[in-house]
Formats: C-alpha cells, sequence, structure tokens
C-alpha cells in the first residue's frame, strides 16, 4: 500500500467521523471495503495498517 492510499484511507476516515457515523457503522464499511474481516482484524494486504491503528 502506498503511501497515497494510506492518505485516502485516513481522508475517507476523517470525513467518516465528521458526520457522526458511529463505530459499528464505521466498522461496517472497513468490512465492506474488504479491509477488516468479519471479526475486525485487517485482511491481508491491510495487515501493515495493523501496526500504525488504534484500537
Amino acid at each position: 500500500m502506498s503511501d497515497k492510499d494510506v492518505k485516502r484511507l485516513t481522508d475517507l476516515a476523517t470525513e467518516k467521523l465528521k458526520k457522526n457515523i458511529s463505530k459499528k457503522d464505521a466498522l461496517r464499511s472497513l468490512m465492506d471495503a474488504g479491509i477488516l474481516d468479519k471479526h475486525g482484524n485487517f485482511t491481508p494486504p491491510y495487515k501493515n495498517l495493523a501496526t500504525v491503528s488504534r484500537s
């Protein structure tokens, strides 16, 4: 994943937070996008995000 991709994801998350989206809806979005699995863990292409994400 490039720095540009990480920036896009960060911007998307920031935009979603400004819309007062619930944590449940935010997690569902990440699951629908294939970033998280059904257990809330990062999928293989996004495993490196676990090193920088806040729980």
